[in-house]
């Protein structure tokens, strides 16, 4: 507990000298594709995993997550979107002491994880300045960021990570990149974890004459099971250049024979309602067989049309 009385004002510290620095850039930011949800079981959830992270997308949602993980896990989707947008992510996470025959558990030294997340669009109508019947081409749009974290367990229920982001984003001609960064700590006792950091701390990007900060949110979170199957979880999200928001989620995990489980998952976020109340509704469900698993969610998009996501997880 003493170590964890100095690492969350350290945290708060962190998040709120970065937000002091950008706060004349509310309501600007670059580079928003860094807000998606990668991996299907946590966006059925609503997005509400900063203070579960308890699988290898821990490296998105909060790195410190990672150092609980006791072997190699793996993970790999895509989220169809509108108009032939595809978001896509792949994550392996290794403990620094796998391949060693030391006395040691695998994740004593900490847990490395590489990352890299993608979301692109081609054939995109080239318009000019002056409006025309038909389009004069067309162009395509690229957004990647490349990430290494890691997370290390201290004792007593507490760990601590980060991350380093390399993020590459081109517009027809236009091209930028930015460097950033996260920072979080998991903290879990019985049956509750809570966690917290901030997501994407510093950095900026200029595909115009204007840099716009990139999209820092600073987070709280927490997570319930309340018997063996259930987990219950919530988070509390601080946008630099947004509004708050609030997100619930909710799984159920059956087995339905030895080796081989099902999970039916729910949640809702308060910033997606601009198709309705029942916009910021999200479910989904999952397969799990011997260590992999088959996972997707859908949410409403209203006029845009809906978001499905698809993914696998693999433990080794």
């Amino acid at each position: 507990m003493r170590r964890l009385a100095l690492v969350l004002p350290a945290l708060a510290l962190a998040a709120g000298t970065c937000f002091a620095a950008g706060a004349k850039d509310k309501g600007a930011a670059g580079a928003a594709f860094l807000t998606l949800t990668p991996g299907a079981r946590a966006a059925a959830l609503g997005g509400a995993f900063g203070g579960v992270a308890d699988d290898a997308l821990a490296a998105h949602y909060n790195p410190a997550g990672l150092g609980f993980l006791q072997g190699i896990e793996a993970a790999a989707g895509r989220e169809a979107r509108f108009e032939g947008l595809n978001y896509d992510y792949a994550v392996l996470a290794v403990p620094v002491l796998s391949w060693t025959d030391k006395p040691k558990k695998v994740s004593d030294w900490g847990v490395t994880a590489a990352a890299v997340y993608s979301l692109t669009a081609s054939g995109i109508q080239r318009r000019g300045l002056i409006e025309t019947d038909a389009p004069t081409g067309t162009f395509a749009a690229a957004n990647r960021a490349y990430a290494l974290s890691y997370g290390l367990a201290l004792g007593e229920g507490l760990s601590v990570g980060g991350a380093a982001t390399y993020v590459d984003e081109s517009l027809d001609a236009a091209h930028a990149s930015a460097v950033t960064g996260d920072a979080g700590a998991l903290f879990k006792r019985g049956n509750w974890s809570v966690g917290g950091g901030v997501r994407n701390a510093f950095g900026s990007l200029s595909l115009g004459s204007t840099p716009d900060p990139l999209p820092a949110v600073v987070y709280a979170g927490a997570g319930w099971r309340p018997r063996a199957g259930w987990l219950v979880a919530a988070e509390f999200d601080q946008p630099r250049a947004d509004a708050s928001a609030l997100s619930f989620g909710a799984e159920r995990v059956v087995e339905v024979s030895p080796g081989l489980s099902a999970a039916a998952r729910a949640g809702y976020r308060t910033d997606r309602t601009d198709s309705g109340t029942l916009g910021g509704v999200c479910a989904g469900f999952g397969v799990e067989w011997r260590g992999l698993d088959a996972e997707f969610s859908w949410s409403p998009g209203g006029t845009l049309g809906d978001v499905f996501q698809y993914s696998l997880r693999a433990r080794f």
